[in-house]
């Protein structure tokens, strides 16, 4: 989804990029990868202009191997509800059927299930690599936040936007927002919770978490 790929963030080797900015993403990414398992409450924004385009809210958690993202969006009015994760053995993936009217009959939710032997990336897997998409980066600080700021891509036809800035806390390098904008477009991630020590059975699939849906195994 989207809100995937905006998340995938930060670095490589650059000789253009300041050390100081590298030194706060490594710590960032190192403070994300917590091996105790952490859970992100996150707020996802897409708009143009005044107007709101799209707004999710993301639970994306993970542990080592295992993970879980809930996804509650909200697309011009009408709100569609996901959720998938990898607990060892298995990945599953559920979605919430919407009625797009009063009139239209209630469809049944459907739950994917597979074998899997590894996790797909959750939005907070950072990526590590579009420092060197990007021929600028810098940094302010205030008192709560090291402001980083990427501009000139690279390579203009990837359409890459212009300008990405990427806030870290200061006490504890865990990611708080990123935010870009291209041709109009905004697009925001903010940070709004962390929670961390996360148990094993929060990523096990139980299909009874999910009663009135369809399970599909593959």
């Amino acid at each position: 989804m989207m809100f995937v790929a905006f998340a995938a963030v930060c670095f490589t080797a650059n000789a253009q990029i300041d050390s100081k900015v590298k030194d706060v993403m490594q710590k960032c990414v190192k403070a994300m990868e917590n091996p105790a398992g952490a859970e992100y409450d996150m707020d996802f924004k897409v708009g143009m202009g005044e107007v709101s385009m799209m707004s999710c809210h993301v639970l994306a958690s993970s542990k080592g191997n295992l993970s879980k993202a809930v996804v509650t969006a909200k697309v011009f009015g009408i709100e569609a509800k996901s959720e998938t994760g990898f607990d060892g053995n298995e990945e599953w993936e559920w979605n919430h059927a919407p009625s797009l009217s009063a009139d239209e009959p209630a469809k049944k939710d459907t739950v994917f299930v597979q074998k899997a032997t590894e996790r797909k990336k959750t939005p907070m897997d950072l990526d590590l690599d579009i420092l060197e998409q990007y021929r600028k980066a810098t940094m302010k600080t205030d008192a709560n936040y090291y402001v980083i700021t990427l501009s000139n891509p690279v390579e203009q036809e990837k359409a890459l936007p212009a300008e990405v800035v990427i806030k870290v806390y200061k006490k504890d390098y865990y990611l708080r927002e990123l935010s870009m904008e291209q041709e109009g477009t905004t697009i925001s991630m903010t940070v709004t919770n962390v929670r961390t020590g996360l148990a094993d059975d929060y990523f096990r699939f139980d299909p009874s978490h999910y009663p009135d849906a369809v399970v599909v195994r593959k």
